[in-house]
């Protein structure tokens, strides 16, 4: 007789419907059309880091206005990763993506024909906030459409659009001017908003909405409809996609979701998590934005026997093989370790290049002073891209479906303040101290103090399914994979 658990029990749920279609072409849609949110960060973040110091020389800026700069889309990023929450877990995530886009084109066009430093200050705001927008978003609807095993692999390759983003722009400064000292900024903003165009375009047409989302608004018709494009496009055709729908979510307006989401991540179960969460993305966004704004000045007084153009692009070629490291530590190591692992290698890595900078910079060509900085430097692109897969992914899986794009969205802004401060802190660090090490001792000190926040985290979550937070019953938003197969 062929009868199983699940048949005696009605339909699946929606989890262990997405793992029995697994991952394929489906998954990559979302990777190649809503991920894009990350490649245009990437290219505009380079962008503004490197072309600061032009912007500086035709305006005369002070030391705080070059930090200002890049400080005030991260402030942006702030604002938008706030919005996000409550605009994402209530109208869905496609559609702040596609704000997202359209944001960051105009925005970024708008840039290159700013006159002044507060005109260029308050469009890069916008920029900022376009970003925000699109990536709590893009990092909920990743996690909501891949099985479990796959979500790392997932979230590894929207970060790589990241780094496609970096190398995109690393590309336009080579070729506008290798040595990066009379760079065309007018000209290489508005090459930096193409991919934002492009992506508009592909994702209103091909991006579809979460099935999660449409299931806890009790939109069975969308969410099966969704889930069938999923079959068709992982060669799953005929896989019945019945499942059981959560209990009925009310309808709220914003503010309520809001309210009510801030509640969820911040209940007895979940407030040293988020925290500790909020803590590892500052330390994150500390370390790589605050690099991406200093290598670009610190390369054209550090011989690293290439123009400092080649060295921003190689730069972003050694964050591909943090990927795939990540990749491999995501899909066979638990979170935790993971990202302990990161912040010591980071740590050291950052050590290693404030002490090789600090002897080079002073005229230094020993063998063992140039290794540190060409190590230090490798180990610092490398390493930091697994700490974001890892972090980011980690925030994702904590958090029930009704609040998880609240939640990403908490982790992800509290840890913007991160970069948000780091461009200030380093333009004050070489201000009063002429010494540019300082700041790379800096950050490893943060990553230090990260590892002790890491150590106490109550929840583990590899190799759990998403599943929904029921606050009365006090369970935990992520409960063991069950795989049961109709014989």
């Amino acid at each position: 007789m062929a009868t199983t658990d699940v048949a005696e029990q009605g339909p699946p749920p929606l989890a262990e419907v997405i793992e029995r279609i697994g991952f394929g072409w489906a998954q990559l849609r979302v990777v190649l059309l809503g991920g894009c949110v990350w490649l245009a960060d990437g290219s505009e973040l380079l962008l503004i880091g490197t072309v600061t110091r032009a912007v500086s020389d035709e305006w005369g800026m002070r030391a705080w206005q070059r930090g200002s700069t890049v400080s005030i889309v991260f402030l942006g990023i702030l604002l938008g990763n706030g919005i996000c929450g409550p605009v994402g877990d209530r109208y869905g995530r496609r559609l702040p993506i596609l704000v997202s886009y359209l944001g960051i084109a105009v925005f970024s066009i708008l840039s290159a024909f700013t006159q002044n430093f507060y005109q260029l200050a308050a469009v890069r705001l916008f920029v900022g906030a376009s970003f925000g927008i699109g990536q709590p978003a893009i990092n909920a609807l990743s996690s909501e459409v891949c099985p479990a095993y796959w979500r790392i692999m997932m979230n590894a390759l929207t970060q790589t659009l990241f780094i496609f983003g970096e190398l995109y722009s690393a590309v336009l400064v080579w070729w506008d001017d290798p040595m990066m000292r009379h760079l065309d900024w007018r000209w290489l903003l508005l090459m930096g908003s193409i991919p934002s165009v492009v992506c508009l375009v592909f994702s209103w047409l091909w991006l579809h909405e979460s099935p999660s989302y449409f299931a806890v608004h009790g939109d069975y018709a969308g969410a099966k409809r969704v889930l069938e494009s999923f079959c068709n496009d992982n060669g799953k055709v005929g896989l019945n996609v019945d499942f059981k729908l959560p209990p009925p979510k009310k309808e709220s307006t914003p503010l309520e979701v809001m309210i009510e989401n801030f509640w969820v991540i911040c209940s007895r179960r979940l407030l040293y998590s988020t925290i500790a969460v909020i803590y590892s993305c500052f330390t994150l966004n500390v370390v790589f934005y605050g690099c991406l704004y200093a290598f670009p000045q610190v390369l054209t007084e550090v011989d690293m026997n290439a123009a400092p153009a080649v060295s921003l692009v190689f730069g972003a070629l050694w964050e591909l093989p943090g990927n795939v490291l990540a990749v491999f530590c995501g899909m066979f190591w638990p979170r935790k370790p993971v990202m302990i692992g990161y912040l010591v290698a980071t740590a050291l890595s950052l050590l290693a290049f404030g002490m090789g900078a600090d002897q080079v910079s002073g005229g230094s060509e020993h063998w063992l002073h140039l290794a540190l900085v060409h190590g230090g430097y490798i180990g610092i692109k490398c390493f930091a891209i697994v700490g974001f897969v890892a972090v980011y992914q980690y925030s994702t899986e904590i958090y029930p479906t009704v609040a998880r794009t609240t939640g990403t969205a908490a982790c992800v802004a509290g840890g913007r303040l991160g970069g948000m401060v780091a461009p200030l802190v380093f333009e004050w660090i070489v201000e009063a101290t002429a010494n540019i090490s300082i700041f790379f001792y800096f950050t490893a000190t943060l990553c230090i103090v990260n590892i002790i926040f890491v150590l106490f985290l109550p929840l583990e979550t590899f190799g759990r399914s998403l599943d929904d937070y029921n606050e009365e019953n006090e369970t935990l938003p992520l409960t063991a994979t069950k795989h049961k197969v109709v014989t």
